[in-house]
């Protein structure tokens, strides 16, 4: 492994310094083409000067004895070129759109003549591509800006491109203060985390363990500041790389030569909506107050050489939504129910209609929350019985300065930087204290700069530089922190930044009461990213290599639940004899189980700040090869290798499954005993090769297709594949009980007013549940893509293509329970002195495969008009943690028995945009004058966002209210026992809130 390292980084060496190309033009562009003279034959020594139109900025290059020329690392924007040679007429193409990271040919013919030409090639901002292999989607500040929005997140835009779906987790309809995860998009049937966010070149990607249900990207600019976007979802070249599923790169807008400003305000209010379908408490409408607001301005400060751009955003919403939840009735809250329950302690029996707060054994705290209960106001009915307003409200302020400044003809600089702020509050259903797991306090902030130096060595050769630094400090905070309910339980922590209120308890039957269990939760992520790539034009090949450095500092608080958290699930209040019973439990033996304190499980966590730490190092080499005049050959390389997280402290440990049986304490091995600050062995043959062509039939005829092997490094997936969060440091001990009455213990039974006891909180391997990474079967999730496809130009700015997408996914994460019960082996675990063992596989896959059809044009008649269109069939064996519904395998004996259609199979989606300037005003068919006419009347505009698509997949799950014996309640299939999402870490422990 150590040569083949070698072997590459004197490949990269070399062609640094003596071949001089490693072009990654990151969010750049490029004009390519050939001049030639009026007979067809190619002219060498040409002058071609290319003029970005709202700069000013210039830039000079000379054909090659081929006559070919190419001009990179060019800003999105419009461009004029001009072709001259003496003893030839001047050429020129005019009003040229150049898109981001795109490589526009314009061809050129020199005449031998007095007479000046523009030739036809003028206006171009659409036409198919013929020199590159790449499959993507461009959305342009014009569409970014007249689209409609409502969350103003440049990013739902991403779902205008073919293979694009849109993760229910990224839907902000369901959301009380509109925090969700933006960016959230499974595109060709891969998972969300897959996809690579880039601004102005660099790493744009949240790297918080488990998202937090915030953004995937660091910084979301704002809609009119971008100047380009663009979505590639398949054979990116060897220049991008860390995910496997889309590339997002964005270019960030500059200033020009004159001043632009604009301020804009979007208003949602109370007094402009629908009452809505349900009616709400008392016939109130529901208050929904959002102000979004800002602008910005750019412009010159020296003209032609230095421009800034700044913009601001304001984003205020106060909201009451009408929440529904199922409580307790009144005549629960009082002890009353409609079936005779028993004291699950002692088995005395309590008529129906007769009040069981007399009994001796009822828990003093649970009859103050049912007296608060009582007090709810809800109805007499047994489900959906109390709706009220949940306030909300989000405070979010984001804005960002550019300046870029171009020192002469051969070297430019730019920086940039952004910051965001949100504060937002979900408060509880219930109000304090009985709360109900509400989010409470959720704070971000969020904070990037950037910088880049080009410098033009050569006429052939160009250098370019970037530096980025990111921080994000986000967390949630539960408003009951620092109350006092009036009643406590022993063992509970006493640090101020956690304690308070009530336990999260869940009862079967109601809406959970007192905290949201992950609550407080935190992760703060820093990001340092330099990178380095070079740019040789060498007769038809344009070559590139690069190289890219990643250093992440996190600390994470993701233990839970601190404030411990009770459940009621047993039914132990249902009549029991030799502890047995044929009794169906319903709502009144849970609710009556709690009266009496009677737990079916108890859960307690450590208070523990992870310092985790990740580099990765990044280097490939690409080859843009003009093999003839029709037929270009895209073909790279790229290895990544990125470390495991590992401890600042060396607080780390893994579980070792020989020591299981001997030595069980043992058997959780820190990392300072085994030099190994990983834990497990990396994974480093990480080599990812890439190829396409592109083969012009005729002008208007493209075919084009690549393959590629992509790696994904980061998995977003909570604690579970995390060893840092791991015991002894970090313990997550849930406690499963049964009352005496049903079979327990007296002696050992723990009821609620008794708190926690003192042992809760030490190493109990049968109790705490950890995680286990096997070095053996670890190896970076990796995805092999594919396409091939036709495009078509119709007429000038018009474009049609279809193509077959598909790609083959291996090695990807699935999280599972190594310790899970065998009914083969009598349902006994394999690890007998332990309980869950959450194991992090990497042995799941994945295949997707797509008709993708696509019509664009720009601009054509007043029209800019996408319609993308999807047949798909997307298959798995596991789901992305924190975004599917079953992370957890049926048996972890038999993975393949969980292949089946994707949570992400979407098999139709068809998706239209378009935007038409209405012929009024000036410069237009109609009404074209100026004046107050033009004023009210004229430059209107309609734009449109439609969508059909076929049904998500509905997930059928089966749970029986038997047991078998010594297997415990049964999951989804009678034969097997799944990891309980009740003793689970990490995303199985439902940490996507």
């Amino acid at each position: 492994m150590r040569k083949k390292l070698s072997l590459l980084a004197v490949a990269l060496v070399c062609l640094l310094i003596s071949s001089g190309r490693a072009f990654a033009q990151f969010e750049n562009g490029s004009i390519v083409g050939t001049v030639h003279d009026s007979s067809g034959a190619v002219l060498p020594g040409v002058t071609i000067k290319v003029t970005n139109s709202a700069t000013g900025i210039v830039s000079t290059r000379q054909t090659n004895d081929s006559g070919d020329y190419e001009v990179p690392a060019l800003r999105v924007g419009q461009y004029n070129v001009e072709a001259t040679k003496q003893g030839f007429a001047a050429s020129h193409a005019t009003d040229i759109t150049l898109s981001i990271g795109a490589r526009q040919r314009i061809d050129l013919t020199l005449n031998i003549s007095g007479t000046s030409e523009t030739v036809e090639v003028s206006g171009v901002s659409l036409s198919v591509e013929t020199e590159t292999s790449q499959r993507s989607q461009i959305v342009t500040q014009y569409q970014t800006a007249a689209l409609p929005l409502v969350s103003r997140n440049y990013s739902d835009l991403i779902g205008l491109a073919t293979g694009v779906r849109q993760n229910l987790s990224g839907m902000s309809s369901t959301s009380n203060t509109g925090l969700v995860r933006e960016g959230s998009f499974n595109v060709n049937g891969q998972r969300s985390i897959f996809n690579n966010f880039l601004l102005d070149g660099m790493d744009n990607n949240a790297y918080g363990e488990s998202n937090q249900g915030f953004s995937n990207q660091i910084i979301q600019p704002a809609p009119d500041s971008i100047a380009q976007f663009q979505v590639v979802t398949n054979n990116e070249t060897a220049e991008y790389g860390r995910a496997s599923g889309a590339v997002v790169n964005v270019a960030f807008a500059q200033g020009g030569n004159k001043f632009h400003g604009r301020v804009y305000e979007f208003l949602r209010n109370t007094d402009l909506n629908a009452v809505g379908f349900f009616r709400p408490p008392g016939g109130q409408k529901p208050s929904y107050n959002r102000n979004q607001f800002g602008g910005n301005i750019n412009g010159p400060i020296v003209k032609d050489h230095l421009f800034f751009f700044l913009d601001y955003e304001g984003f205020r919403q106060v909201r009451k939504q009408v929440s529904t939840a199922t409580v307790p009735t009144v005549a629960q809250s009082n002890g009353i129910f409609s079936k005779t329950v028993y004291d699950p302690y002692t088995g005395t029996p309590y008529a129906a209609g007769t009040s069981i707060l007399n009994s001796p054994n009822i828990s003093s705290s649970a009859r103050t929350m049912a007296g608060l209960i009582g007090g709810l106001g809800q109805s007499n009915a047994t489900t959906s019985n109390f709706t009220t307003f949940q306030r909300s409200n989000n405070y979010t302020d984001k804005g960002d300065l550019r300046l870029d400044y171009t020192i002469d003809s051969k070297n430019s600089v730019f920086v940039r930087a952004s910051h965001l702020k949100t504060n937002a509050t979900d408060f509880p259903i219930f109000g304090l204290p009985l709360d109900g797991g509400s989010n409470g306090k959720q704070r971000i902030l969020d904070q990037q700069i950037a910088g880049g130096y080009t410098r033009v060595v050569s006429p052939t050769q160009l250098l370019d530089v970037r530096f980025g630094f990111s921080r994000t400090r986000a967390g949630k905070y539960s408003l009951s922190i620092g109350t006092d309910p009036g009643f406590t339980f022993p063992g509970l922590p006493t640090d101020p930044t956690v304690a308070g209120g009530i336990p999260s308890i869940g009862i079967t039957g109601f809406n959970s009461l007192g905290r949201l269990a992950t609550n407080p939760q935190f992760q703060n992520p820093s990001l340092l990213n330099p990178k380095v790539n070079y740019t040789w034009v060498v007769k038809n090949h344009s070559l590139k290599a690069g190289y890219e450095y990643q250093q992440i500092w996190m600390d994470v608080q993701d233990t839970n639940p601190l404030y411990g958290g009770f459940t009621y699930a047993g039914g132990f209040s249902r009549n029991y004899v030799g502890g047995k019973t044929t009794e169906t439990s319903t709502s009144d033996n849970t609710f009556a189980d709690f009266l009496w304190g009677a737990t079916s499980q108890y859960n307690l966590s450590s208070y523990f700040v992870a310092q985790l730490r990740n580099r990765s190092n990044f280097a490939y080499v690409q080859d843009d090869w003009k093999v003839t005049p029709r037929l270009t050959v895209n073909m790279g390389v790229r290895y990544e290798y990125t470390t495991p997280y590992w401890e600042a402290q060396n607080r780390q440990s893994n579980f070792d499954p020989s020591l299981a049986a001997s030595n069980p304490a043992g058997a959780m091995v820190p990392v300072s005993s085994t030099g190994n600050k990983y834990g497990y062995k990396p994974d480093r043959d990480d080599f990812a090769p890439r190829f396409g062509f592109a083969y012009s039939a005729d002008d208007n005829t493209v075919i084009r297709g690549g393959y590629g092997i992509s790696f994904s490094h980061y998995d977003r997936a909570g604690s579970g594949n995390i060893l840092a969060i791991n015991p002894p440091e970090a313990l997550f001990v849930t406690v499963s009980q049964t009352a005496p009455q049903a079979g327990g213990s007296n002696a050992n039974y723990v009821r609620m007013d008794q708190g926690f006891p003192s042992s809760t909180l030490t190493f109990n391997p049968l109790t705490a549940n950890v995680t286990y990474i096997d070095s053996n079967r670890y190896r970076d999730s990796y995805v092999h893509n594919y396409y091939v496809e036709v495009q078509r130009s119709l007429a000038k700015n018009i474009l049609f293509d279809v193509a077959y997408v598909g790609n083959h996914g291996l090695k990807l994460l699935q999280l599972a329970n190594l310790n899970q019960k065998d009914p083969a082996s009598n349902y006994a675990r394999p690890y007998p002195t332990y309980g869950d063992i959450t194991v992090a596989l990497h042995s799941a896959y994945s295949h997707y495969d797509a008709l993708q059809v696509r019509y664009e044009q720009r601009m054509v008649s007043g029209l800019t008009l996408l319609n993308s269109f999807t047949w798909s069939h997307a298959l798995d064996n596991a789901g992305a943690s924190l975004e599917a519904n079953t992370p957890s395998p049926q048996d972890i004996r038999n993975l393949a028995a969980d292949y089946s259609q994707s949570e992400y199979n979407q098999p139709v989606v068809n998706t239209t945009s378009l935007v038409y300037e209405l012929p009024f005003g000036r410069g237009r068919r109609w009404l074209n004058t100026g004046g107050i006419v033009n004023q009210v009347l004229g430059q209107w505009q309609v734009s449109a966002v439609n969508q059909v698509m076929s049904g998500f997949p509905y997930q059928i799950t089966y749970t029986p209210s038997g047991r078998l014996p010594g297997l415990g309640h049964l999951g989804q299939l009678p034969r097997f026992e799944p990891l309980s999402p009740q003793s689970c870490r990490g995303p199985i422990a439902q940490r996507a809130r």
